[in-house]
């Protein structure tokens, strides 16, 4: 019974839509983009406390260490303001706008992060269906030579064929057990990295459900503009341009004129306090601050802020490009994988039959050894060329959802 729960684990089968949902819980990658768009959204919601009244109280208690004659030894005041920003050059405004592009922006960069982190996903889980098949072709090979050693060593001892060939094929079986370990190391690797993108210790023992030579639905391609669209970076690009823009105006707020009103009252004892009689004096208040000269602070604070527009603009440029190099290639990658892919899959099927008619050629005595051992070796190329074709199939289909952040 042990044993038999030890074999379930060890045979989790997990399938790319659940491997990815599981990474994507797990990320904290994406936990982290998370905690910044939160982050941004308080800091936006912290600047609109700016454009509302500020209520502040102070208070103030005095005890005299020496007492007059008839003077209280105990004084105090109460003093609540309220205090309102008419006019702060649009600082304030532009403050608080500038902090909800910033959220929006967040947001926009957390989006394409998930895209990222399938991505990831995806690389991890069929490089381990890779390096799983390349495994088990591996040790197919294996059995393969130790198939045609047994045939070798039994014509050897009947006095068949010379020594020679019994020697080939002992350096081709020991070739060939090299490089099983060399694959069983290969899949232990993809394994550990499969299993720690979701967080699961690599002793439960999930391996993909699907084989990477599983049929691959290519996705149709998709013009500049809808890419755009959906691209999280892109937009989140553009907001910071918008967000730079709105600096300018916070630059230039600093030098305008500062208009505040106040409304307040002072609860306290008479001076002296003779007889603990209170007064409630109130006022109203009116500050206004005009910056007049600043040796030209303000035009190069708009100049500095107008070079920060600028660099954004040019770093939104240059995305664009970027993206477009990446879709271009990514689609070229699709079409070259794909071609290869066919070509492959109908060399594995020439390979196969010729490994089929070299062996039994050789059991028939109508070909040499060499001629065996050439097919073997042909046949395995092959068909880790046709691993390595629907592996980059794969990934290349999956680097284009990423570049269009499509499912």
């Amino acid at each position: 019974m042990i044993f038999s729960v030890v074999v379930v684990r060890a045979q989790n089968h997990i399938s790319v839509d659940e491997y990815r949902r599981a990474v994507v819980d797990y990320s904290h990658t994406l936990r982290i983009a998370r905690s910044a768009t939160l982050a941004a959204e308080e800091q936006a919601a912290l600047s609109h406390t700016g454009l509302l009244p500020r209520l502040d109280a102070a208070g103030r208690f005095e005890v005299a260490l020496r007492q007059h004659a008839g003077v209280k030894p105990f004084s105090f005041s109460v003093q609540p303001l309220v205090v309102q920003t008419i006019y702060a050059g649009g600082a304030r405004r532009a403050t608080y706008e500038s902090d909800r592009v910033g959220a929006d922006a967040a947001l926009s960069d957390e989006f394409f992060t998930q895209y990222e982190v399938v991505y990831a996903a995806d690389d991890a889980y069929w490089n381990l269906a890779a390096a799983r098949d390349r495994l088990r072709i591996t040790e197919q090979y294996v059995d393969i030579i130790r198939s045609l050693k047994r045939v070798v060593d039994a014509r050897f001892e009947n006095g068949y064929i010379s020594r020679s060939d019994v020697l080939m094929t002992d350096t081709r079986l020991s070739e060939a057990e090299y490089g099983l370990v060399a694959a069983e190391q290969a899949y232990q690797v993809a394994l550990h990295n499969f299993n720690v993108l979701m967080g699961v210790e690599q002793a439960v023992g999930n391996v993909p459900a699907d084989s990477v030579m599983t049929v691959v639905e290519v996705p149709t391609r998709m013009v500049l503009d809808e890419i755009l669209d959906r691209r999280g970076d892109f937009l989140a690009s553009q907001l910071r341009v918008d967000q730079a823009l709105i600096g300018v105006r916070l630059a230039r707020s600093a030098y305008l004129p500062q208009i505040a009103a106040g409304v307040g009252a002072v609860w306290q004892t008479r001076t002296p306090n003779t007889h603990w009689h209170t007064t409630i004096d109130g006022a109203v208040s009116l500050s206004v601050d005009v910056p007049i000269f600043g040796w030209g602070a303000r035009r190069r604070s708009e100049a500095v802020a107008r070079q920060q527009v600028a660099m954004r603009q040019n770093e939104h440029d240059q995305l664009r490009d970027q993206i477009i190099r990446d879709e271009t290639d990514a689609w070229s990658s699709i079409e070259n994988s794909l071609s290869q892919s066919l070509a492959s899959r109908r060399d594995l099927d020439i390979a196969r039959e010729n490994l089929e008619l070299s062996t039994y050629s050789y059991n028939e005595g109508q070909l040499t050894i060499l001629d065996v051992l050439s097919a073997q070796l042909s046949w395995l190329q092959v068909y880790e060329n046709a691993l390595e074709a629907a592996l980059n199939l794969h990934l290349a289909v999956a680097d284009y959802r990423r570049v269009t952040s499509t499912e």
